[in-house]
């Protein structure tokens, strides 16, 4: 069921939603602006989902329900910038083109929006800690940079193994390293919006 924060409201714009961390927009909303049936919006996704991977699928069209005005629930679709971009390769005309372009920009600049949020946000939390730790620093890049132990516990002036373990652990807490699936005593920096993995 349609749950999230509403970004755009103003009928002018598209309705884009964050829902789980992500922006997206609805079958419903594409119909209203492109001026289409809702069931003809639902038409094409299911021609788009005959003719692409099951993985970008998956990713990009998410099946939910909406209530109508007889309080019934009826199916709809969650759809990401990308999954947009694809269904709305068919629409034609003036107007559909416009609408294409809106919905792109509003896209667009809602990222840009939600990036410098959280950079800003990363900036904080970084100073902060490194403030408070300032060690700690030097153990995110020595094991971004994917550093044999010796060396970062050189660069740190830590003695044991343990207290880097333990500042990686309480770094992965505030979202500044990852820990890599399946490997317990490997990390990856998190940065705003992107990762670097270390082998």
């Amino acid at each position: 069921t349609l749950t999230g924060d509403s970004i755009m409201t103003d009928q002018s714009t598209p309705n884009i939603q964050l829902i789980n961390g992500r922006l997206v927009t609805t079958s419903l909303d594409v119909a209203e602006h492109f001026g289409k049936r809702h069931k003809n919006v639902l038409r094409d996704i299911e021609h788009v989902q005959e003719h692409i991977l099951k993985e970008f699928w998956r990713l990009n069209f998410e099946p939910s329900t909406y209530l109508n005005s007889q309080i019934k629930r009826q199916p709809c679709y969650i759809i990401t910038r990308d999954g947009f971009a694809l269904l709305a390769m068919g629409f034609t005309g003036r107007e559909a083109m416009e609408w294409k372009v809106r919905f792109l920009q509003t896209f667009n600049r809602m990222e840009q929006m939600l990036r410098i949020g959280r950079e800003t946000y990363l900036d904080r939390i970084e100073q902060t800690l490194f403030a408070d730790h300032p060690r700690w620093e030097a153990v995110r890049d020595g094991l971004d940079f994917g550093f044999p132990m010796e060396t970062i516990l050189t660069m740190t002036g830590y003695k044991h193994r343990s207290s880097i373990w333990r500042a990686a652990t309480r770094m992965e807490r505030y979202g500044i390293l990852v820990r890599l699936e399946g490997q317990p005593k490997k990390y990856r920096w998190q940065a705003p919006f992107k990762t670097i993995e270390q082998d």
